[in-house]
């Protein structure tokens, strides 16, 4: 019986539904928090401020790439209080990841196994601060993408169609990835991994060295472009200096974080791994994939894959938990393997008991994360006490930069995301002194000042000592909303005698 070629499609129409359904019933419970990361909090808050004329590097700098500043502009082009819709539009890149990921998985696993694996993906998101809209949800997805468009080239057969097709599927994957530069540029160390790939099936199918130099520098221009778009359009309005520092020059000038602290980020990264890579282990040792036309080459490139994203997570060393989120992109997919794997209904117990165990995980990951960092009830109450206090800008000393945007606060500085002046490793990758600038924000006497205490061992000792001053001089306590193990305070300006008044608690 001859297949109509129409039912492929329609079953992949139902993996997309069934993994879009999938994304918002995981992520659903986060929808409306402003506090999941202190990232991407200050994401919108660029985001909305670049409505209203702002120009990141110059007016709010930070060292990301303009891309994802854009995705947050757009997203306030949506209407509503803009936290929600984040939240939504990042749902949404998520199942369209996962639904990629499947796309992978299923060549050498089947299309069960592939969207099991595809929904473990969406699971592994939450455990290490992806339930949210951190940077990897949205450039995953165009990683996803040039991971296909790679992989559809490595099985491209050799043919005399074959190295036009080659250069052709290598183009958009190099499209993808530049997009995916213009939202972290991270993402450049599993391009040079598809790079290479790519360059050698160019050589493989044509074996001729002049084709290969003019695939390469094709596919070297295209990933480019998107950066150089960005650069001369800041070039354009005379900002060139401010784009080059923030974007490739500033994260050369930061420190490192102290040695105990890199490892026990590594450690908990290496945790959260553990139990997929065994399933990736077992699933390659059992092969199942052998059974799959095809199935040999595409668990080849993603286990070849899975090296270059570790390796990239490894070298670029800050270890932070969402840096490793886009390991799970690689790894929920040749996790599927395991899934397929029939003997004795093993495949089908080890979805079950991973998906069951990532989702009780999942779940008590973001009961703590509420515990540690608050949920949309605690922000309110915060932003209720700032708002009726603010006679002059509020200045996030210590917090979440996403009371600028709550309260609408104006903003006291260009660098309104709080460790860049509070945080010695930042201390020397700003381009100026942050306690000039620090000095000069207390100076304009903020209405309002935001701090979290117990603060972090890696606080600049000097700009706390000079802001511990300014409160005790200037400042008076009026409220502290107590979390697991801190407690943000707010403190008002005073214009007579200072008069220290008891914490009250939420």
């Amino acid at each position: 019986m001859i297949e109509r070629p129409d039912r492929n499609y329609r079953q992949w129409l139902k993996v997309a539904i069934v993994l879009l359904l999938a994304a918002f019933a995981i992520r659903g419970f986060q929808f409306g928090n402003p506090l999941i990361e202190v990232d991407e909090n200050f994401y919108l808050l660029v985001g909305d401020r670049m409505l209203h004329g702002a120009l990141p590097y110059v007016d709010i700098w930070d060292r990301k790439p303009i891309g994802l500043f854009l995705i947050f502009a757009a997203i306030r082009r949506l209407g509503g209080d803009g936290i929600v819709e984040a939240q939504i539009v990042a749902t949404l890149f998520v199942a369209g990841t996962a639904w990629l990921i499947a796309r992978i998985a299923a060549q050498m696993a089947g299309m069960v196994a592939a969207t099991a694996a595809a929904i473990l993906y969406i699971l592994l998101l939450n455990l290490i601060g992806g339930s949210g809209a951190q940077a990897p949800i949205f450039y995953n997805l165009f990683v996803a993408g040039a991971a296909l468009a790679t992989l559809r080239a490595v099985r491209a057969p050799v043919d005399p169609q074959g190295p036009r097709r080659v250069r052709w599927l290598g183009a958009v994957a190099m499209l993808l990835l530049g997009i995916g530069l213009q939202i972290k540029y991270t993402v450049v160390f599993e391009g040079i991994f598809f790079g290479l790939v790519l360059l050698h099936r160019s050589w493989v199918q044509s074996r001729s060295a002049g084709r290969l130099m003019v695939d390469g520098g094709m596919w070297l221009a295209i990933v480019l472009a998107p950066t150089v778009v960005a650069f001369a359009a800041y070039a354009a309005q005379g900002e060139a200096a401010p784009f080059i520092f923030a974007n490739f020059l500033s994260i050369g000038n930061r420190s490192s974080a102290a040695a105990g602290v890199l490892i026990g980020r590594l450690g908990r990264t290496c945790i959260s791994i553990a139990l997929p890579m065994l399933a990736v282990l077992l699933g390659r040792a059992i092969g199942p994939w052998r059974m799959m036309a095809g199935g040999r080459t595409a668990s080849t490139f993603v286990l070849s894959w899975i090296g270059a994203a570790v390796a990239g997570y490894l070298l670029f060393g800050t270890y932070a938990n969402h840096y490793a989120l886009p390991l799970f992109v690689p790894i929920s997919a040749a996790c599927a393997p395991l899934f397929s794997y029939r003997r004795h209904h093993l495949g089908a117990g080890a979805a079950a008991l991973m998906l069951i165990l990532a989702g009780f995980s999942d779940w008590s990951v973001i009961h703590h994360l509420w515990q540690k960092r608050g949920d949309r009830a605690f922000a309110d109450a915060v932003t209720a006490t700032i708002r009726p206090r603010l006679t002059n800008c509020l200045y996030v000393w210590n917090g979440d930069p996403v009371y600028y945007y709550l309260t609408q606060s104006c903003l006291p500085g260009p660098y309104p995301f709080p460790s860049h002046l509070n945080n010695l490793i930042e201390s020397r990758a700003l381009g100026m002194d942050p306690i000039v600038e620090l000095r000069r924000i207390l100076a304009n006497r903020p209405g309002v000042i935001l701090d979290s205490q117990p603060r972090d061992d890696d606080i600049n000792p000097a700009a706390a000592r000079i802001v511990d001053a300014e409160l005790r001089r200037s400042y008076r306590q009026v409220a502290a909303f107590a979390l697991q193990s801190t407690s943000v305070i707010v403190y008002q300006r005073i214009t007579g005698p200072h008069v220290w008044t008891d914490t009250t608690s939420r």
